[in-house]
């Protein structure tokens, strides 16, 4: 039996506003070619399908257009859909029905009936399992009688625990022999996470990985929620398929795949495994090092004509920037295929120790221009993402050039 494996593709995702609606179209387009190419018993799409739980209507028109292709085609037996956390669980099942009768399988929200999250395909069985908060694993502890009185942690792992032993159960029972496969969106202890920018709300009760123990004796486990293409611990049956789209510049560099997976008539048949590569419609590529550096290799991949989104770390080098960064946007052409997205100091001078606090005596900060001070100031607060010292002082430097 064939599946094809995918997670994670944030539709509507923008990347420091950056919209990315052509990059997702063609992700789509070569999903949909895969599938025709491969014709698979299933298509497994293991959580997030969406960036945020409102989408808006490109995002939305985007994955019901899919779906019709998809059936459309009639290469696919069924596509299974389970929710992430960016998911909203109401949005994704509000169409359930219609979608089941063109084998469209949607598993918004963990069921209190386990079988409610069990679907028999011809050849194996899924355990479906969806995103699951610490609200929800701590209701399944407390109806099994464990962990009371016990902190929120303790509450979200035997709840964890309850449920995902209690749908593979089930799915056991239902598979007669025949294999089991699992989808799961959650961060499993031992797999390599990206950044925080990429892979947002990995924590759930305080816990940042659930153990892979549960998972033992299931043929294979399509997982979602990391976005680095991985297999966990070095066991081939827990498999991250990654999100298909670098979600952050600390993603530039990192290969982006889908996984062909073959699994045997049996329970404990040898699985197969093909990662098929994800083609880059736009490449992520980050400068640093001195002003004159950044703006000749800004200049070459403007001169190359290829779609790039670059990120501009000054690292060295003394001054203030406001002039620098006026140039180096001025060398990115507006209607180009070059988009500059990222403006950053990162020279020591600024950042040893975080802000204002390394300000020395010898360094009063009337020597310091408005704008570095600024700089400064938002680097030493903690509840800033880099998206937003960016966003404030791309504001400021505005302020400052219209008062000069």
């Amino acid at each position: 039996m064939k599946l094809i494996h995918t997670s994670d593709w944030h539709l509507g995702a923008r990347l420091h506003d950056q919209d990315r609606g052509e990059e997702h179209d063609a992700f789509l387009a070569f999903l949909l070619n895969l599938v025709r190419e491969e014709r698979p018993d299933a298509l497994l799409i293991a959580g997030d399908v969406f960036d945020v739980r409102q989408p808006g209507p490109a995002a939305q028109q985007r994955y019901y257009r899919f779906i019709a292709d998809l059936v459309k085609d009639g290469a696919c037996g069924r596509l299974i859909v389970v929710a992430g956390n960016h998911d909203s669980a109401s949005l994704l099942a509000a169409p359930r029905e219609l979608l089941a009768r063109l084998d469209v399988l949607v598993v918004a929200k963990a069921s209190d009936e386990p079988s409610g999250e069990v679907i028999p395909l011809p050849g194996c069985v899924v355990a479906a399992l969806p995103f699951m908060n610490d609200g929800e694993l701590a209701t399944f502890a407390r109806a099994a009688g464990l962990a009371e009185g016990e902190g929120m942690a303790a509450r979200t792992a035997a709840g964890w625990q309850v449920h995902v032993g209690a749908v593979l159960e089930a799915a056991r029972e239902a598979a007669r022999g025949a294999p089991v496969v699992a989808m799961a969106h959650c961060a499993l202890a031992g797999a390599a996470v990206s950044d925080d920018r990429s892979e947002r709300g990995r924590r759930v009760g305080g816990l940042e990985a659930f153990p892979t123990d549960c998972f033992a004796g299931v043929d294979y486990v399509a997982l979602g929620h990391l976005h680095l293409p991985q297999t966990v611990g070095g066991d081939p049956r827990l498999r991250y398929a990654g999100a298909p789209l670098a979600m952050s510049f600390d993603e530039a560099a990192r290969p982006k795949s889908v996984a062909v997976v073959e699994v045997g008539e049996r329970a404990g048949d040898p699985v197969a495994v093909r990662e098929v590569p994800v083609p880059r419609r736009v490449a992520l590529r980050r400068l640093t090092g001195t002003q004159e550096a950044i703006l000749a290799e800004t200049k070459a991949l403007v001169a190359s004509g290829k779609p790039v989104y670059m990120a501009a770390r000054v690292t060295e080098g003394e001054g203030d920037l406001t002039a620098f960064w006026r140039t180096l946007e001025a060398s990115v052409p507006a209607d180009g295929a070059a988009r500059l997205l990222v403006r950053e100091d990162g020279r020591p001078r600024l950042n040893e120790g975080g802000g204002l606090a390394t300000v020395s005596e010898a360094q009063p900060l009337d020597a310091f221009t408005p704008l570095a001070v600024a700089e400064l100031r938002l680097r030493e607060d903690p509840t800033l993402s880099e998206a937003d010292r960016n966003r404030y002082l791309d504001l400021l430097r505005q302020a400052i050039g219209g008062m000069e």
